[in-house]
This record gives C-alpha cells, sequence and structure tokens, in this order.
C-alpha cells in the first residue's frame, strides 16, 4: 500500500510560517526557560530534599513535604504565604473559598473586569438561587466593565474614593469570553492608581490560566492575594 504525502503546499506554509513567527516563538521560549529557572530556583531556596517526598498520615501537623510545597508557591507567585491543597478541586472552588473567607455580611465587593466566569457567577449570587452564594450572605456585587480590553481608571478610581469598598476581583484571563486576557503591565497600571486612593481595599487577583506565563507573578506587583486552580498552569493554591 503506498501512502499518500502530505501536499507539498502545506509543507512550504509549515516552513514560511516557522520563520513568519520566529520572534513569536523566541519570546515564548524566553520567558519559558526564565520561569523554569524561578522554579528550580524556589526549590532550591526552600530545600526540598527526599525526605519531603514521603507518606504522611494522620492529620498531618508535620508534613515537612506540604509545608515547602507551599513556601514553594509563595516564592513562585511573590507572595507571602500559600494555601496549596488537593482539596481545592477547581478555579471555582478556589475563588469561592477565598470570596467567601475575605468577605462578610454588609461588605461590597467590585469586579474590575466585568463578569466572572459564568460557574463563579451563581456563587457570587449574580445569577441563580443558591442559598449559599456570597448575596445570600449579605454581600454586595458589583462591577465595572473593561472598555476596549483595559480597565477603566477614571471610573474605578472615582468608585473606590468612597472608601466602602472590600475587595476588587480581577480576572486576569479572558476565561470564555471573546476579550483579550491583561497583561501584567495592566495590572500593575491598575493597583498602582488603587492604592493611590485606597490603601485598605483587598486587590485579589484571579490568576487561573495566568501562572508563568509572563516573567512576573501578580504578588510581585502588588496584588494582596493570587488565587489558581488545581487544573490550570501551576497548580491548585491560594497564595
Amino acid at each position: 500500500m503506498i501512502l499518500e504525502q502530505i501536499d507539498e503546499n502545506l509543507l512550504k506554509i509549515a516552513n514560511e510560517s516557522d520563520v513568519v513567527l520566529k520572534d513569536i516563538y523566541e519570546k515564548i521560549d524566553d520567558v519559558c526557560f526564565y520561569n523554569s529557572n524561578r522554579v528550580l530556583s524556589a526549590f532550591i531556596e526552600n530545600n526540598v530534599s527526599y525526605s519531603d517526598f514521603a507518606d504522611m498520615n494522620g492529620y498531618g501537623s508535620y508534613d515537612s513535604g506540604r509545608d515547602k510545597l507551599e513556601a514553594i508557591f509563595a516564592t513562585i507567585l511573590g507572595c507571602e504565604d500559600a494555601l496549596v491543597r488537593p482539596q481545592i478541586m477547581s478555579g471555582t472552588n478556589a475563588l469561592y473559598l477565598t470570596l467567601s473567607a475575605l468577605l462578610k455580611h454588609g461588605d461590597t465587593m467590585i469586579s474590575l473586569s466585568g463578569a466572572p466566569y459564568d460557574s463563579l457567577q451563581e456563587m457570587i449570587g449574580i445569577s441563580g438561587e443558591s442559598s449559599q452564594s456570597l448575596k445570600a450572605h449579605g454581600v454586595s456585587y458589583e462591577q465595572i466593565d473593561l472598555v476596549d480590553n483595559d480597565f477603566d481608571d477614571d471610573k474605578i478610581v472615582e468608585r473606590l474614593k468612597k472608601n466602602d469598598v472590600k475587595l476588587v476581583e480581577i480576572q486576569r484571563s479572558k476565561g470564555y469570553s471573546s476579550r483579550l486576557s491583561l497583561t501584567l503591565s495592566k495590572l500593575e497600571r491598575i493597583i498602582t492608581k488603587i492604592r493611590e486612593v485606597n490603601k485598605d481595599v483587598i486587590i485579589m487577583v484571579d490568576n487561573c490560566y495566568g501562572e508563568l506565563v509572563e516573567k512576573k507573578e501578580p504578588g510581585h506587583i502588588g496584588a494582596d492575594i493570587v488565587v489558581g486552580s488545581l487544573m490550570k498552569n501551576l497548580g491548585g493554591g491560594i497564595a
């Protein structure tokens, strides 16, 4: 049997694409090598050893492996501490766990990147009738939509001048919407402006799908808390 060969025109297009995209590939490789070094350095800095991989049982009160894993995550994400557990089963789980811990009856949260993931909307209370939603527990929700794939700086600053907001949430990834994902340079700009008018509001970044795609993380540029998912780039954790 004679196998059909790939069309020569397709091979030509593939080769041309490699040339056209060369600069983009080089940039991706640069970020990859840089972050690989950051991860390996975090292992060295936190003195990971063979004994840290030993089996543990009971309450895990003296689980040095888990403690070092969380220290590694904190180092990589630019945060003081981290919570990394297999019990955090999804991005929605991690986000709701964080929001429900930080927000209580009478508090207000604002999404600065428009509507969040569909799965999180029910947990907040934007949609559905869940008795466990933040809204059902007395938390108020507001959102400020993006303008041309960027933050509405003026609207955000004016709203936060009132000093009555407990937490602002930023979804870094486009998620399932058609907008562009938010770059760290945009995050850094708006975090700086927020801190100029409100030093107390909690700045939380939904970092799902965003870990290790740039040379820094939200924790390096002033975010108070960074939330990721077990199924995404880096692993399940809150830092």
